[in-house]
């Protein structure tokens, strides 16, 4: 795969003192330096030039901080700094507490920029007041020969997510998201706080928490990122990306919307009882919740219970206006079947039902 665009750097160094920045890229980097140079030169290649970058060295071991260096000598736009605590998150705030734009873009030092990324986002941001974020499509690659179907899948399906309500109404499935694919406003950290650090994937903490208060969020219908895959990937091989750590932040932020938004007239059923279910269902009950009736199409599971409560036939869904159902089922293939299963007894999606995968 070639890159999007060819790097415009500058012969000259540029002074920056009494520049007003349109965007502030906060690029955290460790150990990068196979891909950092790529990086940087689509950023240079952007068509939007008033933005900077804070490129936060995390503890990096390898030649990455002299690469940035090198590129900081002869373009004053980029700006290297040196996170004060080890970490991606610390890392992330160190570079939003040192960003002088009110937009800021996110970036990772193993992806590839659209020259177009930066002025449709910003242009848009600019010219849509009431949106707090905005992401865009993106381009999936890997860069070693691997079994990428699964996350090839999830690409496919978040790329489809770009009205605030389908954003909204799928979010407790998976990230809406890939991360460096965002631009967000800065006041929204001085409103509803920053990255979080934690035992959880701290972006889907953060689209979550700032969806649950209101935040409006957008997709700009165009591919913008090219976004890598390999191994040493953190969603890979860090436990706080783990399924376990993403459905424990699910619960969270799903008990905390039903509590506040499902009247307490209503009871809560799920869909599935299979392992996912079962799993997603204790996550939830230690939030808190309780459960009137599971249900499943496994006539092997019918007639059992999950968590002390009877799984019934879907067939035995009631009508809607007294149940709220979660739909637990873990199978991608399945939800397009319960769809249309839940419609044609008139349910509807975020005010009688809901997936969470």
């Amino acid at each position: 795969m070639k890159p999007f665009g060819k790097s415009q750097q500058s012969t000259e160094c540029q002074s920056t003192e009494n520049m007003s920045f349109r965007t502030s890229i906060v690029l955290p980097y460790r150990d990068s330096e196979d891909t950092l140079a790529e990086c940087i030169k689509s950023i240079q290649a952007q068509c939007l030039e008033d933005w900077e970058l804070l490129a936060v060295n995390d503890n990096s071991s390898d030649r990455s901080e002299n690469i940035i260096k090198q590129y900081a000598l002869t373009d004053s736009r980029i700006k290297p700094v040196r996170s004060t605590s080890d970490g991606l998150v610390p890392a992330l705030n160190f570079g939003l507490t040192h960003s002088s734009s009110p937009l800021i873009a996110r970036m990772d030092a193993d992806d590839r920029m659209h020259p177009n990324r930066l002025s449709a986002q910003v242009d848009f941001m600019e010219k849509n007041l009431d949106t707090g974020l905005v992401s865009c499509r993106v381009e999936y690659f890997s860069s070693t020969p691997r079994d990428t179907r699964g996350y090839q899948l999830y690409v496919d399906w978040t790329n489809k997510l770009l009205s605030h309500k389908d954003i909204f109404l799928n979010r407790f499935i998976e990230s809406p998201f890939a991360h460096p694919s965002v631009l967000f406003r800065k006041s929204l950290l001085d409103d509803f706080g920053s990255y979080e650090d934690g035992d959880f994937p701290e972006d889907y903490e953060l689209w979550l928490r700032y969806l649950s208060l209101g935040v409006k969020m957008k997709k700009i219908n165009e591919v913008l990122l090219e976004w890598r895959d390999h191994p040493a990937r953190l969603s890979r091989s860090c436990r706080k990306y783990s399924k376990d750590a993403f459905q424990r932040t699910k619960a969270r932020y799903l008990a905390l919307w039903l509590k506040e938004f499902i009247s307490p007239k209503m009871t809560l059923t799920v869909w599935g009882a299979g392992k996912v279910a079962k799993k997603q269902a204790a996550h939830l009950l230690r939030e808190g919740l309780s459960f009137e009736r599971f249900f499943d199409v496994d006539p092997k599971k019918i007639g059992s219970q999950r968590h002390g409560v009877q799984v019934y036939s879907i067939d035995d869904i009631p009508a809607p206006g007294n149940t709220f159902l979660l739909v637990l089922a873990g199978a991608r293939s399945a939800r397009g079947k319960i769809t249309r299963f839940l419609e044609d007894k008139e349910y509807c999606l975020g005010k009688d039902y809901l997936f969470v995968a």
